[in-house]
């Protein structure tokens, strides 16, 4: 476990009143050698590590810092994560600093970019896009290397409040869809809509998913026909096949964040953006700590594990079964075993 003088918490810290204008702008005189620095890591370490897919490493690599010029809360977003990773290789009296540095700069990017994506424009989408998709990254970051002491319902909740982030890329490519697909970004929103493959997965995953998708059946009974009373019971009825329709979307959603039987991997978009596939009825089920839905994160957390080689998300996927397991009761263990 690293050791540091205090688990670091989100939500992270405000910065300097005086470090940010009126326009959400933060100066340039106030980026130093250190955060010229933490750049080059980036532009030459960091951008490597932050997708699977090739296309869309140059876009990382030069684009996004090319955009990072003009657009300062992108310019600190980029320097928290690289902060971060910088801190992997650093003595552990030493980590503690660039975990603060990164904070600071996660902060004052947030900061920054508020007044920006209430004013979305076609000059400012492809930045605002590329900072909300650099967020949870950031955070994860966090949770993988500070926060390593949090487990059960704690850390489940945590991986709830990171999903939060994650519905800036999605409103942004919703709101100005035709802007990023027009912008230097366009690549990053090119992830194929996802769909039921659960037929198509490899042989593990398939057999796993079907059995969540059993248990979701014996949940109500049906069908209604038309014309019956709506009486209390009905309605309770309803309200469970509209669970069960959750249920269902979310597991349908799920097996894309795992490989098919012609040996096709999953993308890491597929699996960070999950969540975001799912209901936000769902999303409240598993903060609610229902128990199919917990496992359902489970399996969730089988997918995260298979790209613990992102050092970012590394070990991430493992921490997340554990935790379900410490929520589940014995009554429903067997839904992960």
């Amino acid at each position: 476990m690293n050791q540091t003088s205090e688990p670091l918490r989100l939500p992270l810290t405000n910065p300097p009143e005086s470090s940010v204008n009126a326009q959400g702008q933060y100066h340039m005189a106030n980026f130093d050698d250190h955060d010229v620095q933490l750049m080059a890591h980036y532009s030459t370490v960091v951008c490597f590590t932050i997708t699977d897919e090739l296309d869309r490493v140059k876009v990382w690599q030069t684009t996004i810092p090319s955009l990072a010029l003009s657009w300062p809360f992108l310019r600190h977003g980029l320097l928290a994560l690289s902060a971060m990773h910088y801190r992997l290789a650093c003595p552990v009296d030493r980590q503690i600093y660039f975990a603060d540095s990164a904070r600071r700069h996660l902060s004052i990017g947030l900061e920054s970019y508020i007044p920006h994506v209430q004013a979305t424009s076609a000059e400012s989408c492809a930045a605002l896009f590329a900072f909300a998709t650099i967020v949870p990254a950031v955070c994860y970051s966090f949770l993988q290397a500070i926060d390593t002491e949090l487990e059960g319902e704690d850390l489940i909740d945590q991986f709830l409040y990171i999903w939060s982030y994650l519905l800036g890329p999605k409103a942004l490519a919703q709101e100005a869809r035709q802007w990023i697909h027009q912008s230097e970004v366009a690549s990053l929103v090119s992830l194929r809509v996802l769909e039921n493959i659960i037929p198509d997965l490899a042989h593990e995953p398939k057999i796993a998913l079907e059995t969540l998708l059993v248990e979701c059946q014996p949940r109500y009974q049906g069908p209604f026909s038309e014309g019956e009373d709506i009486s209390p019971d009905w309605q309770q009825q309803q309200a469970l096949r509209e669970r069960v329709e959750h249920y269902k979307h979310a597991i349908e959603m799920l097996s894309n964040a795992f490989p098919t039987s012609t040996g096709q991997p999953a993308q890491l978009g597929a699996v960070i953006g999950w969540p975001v596939f799912t209901s936000q009825a769902f999303l409240d089920l598993i903060r609610s700590k229902d128990p199919l839905a917990l496992a359902i994160l489970a399996h969730y957390g089988k997918a995260l594990h298979e790209f613990t080689g992102f050092w970012w998300l590394d070990g991430l996927g493992r921490r997340l079964i554990e935790a379900v397991y410490q929520v589940l009761g014995a009554d429903h263990i067997h839904l992960i075993q």
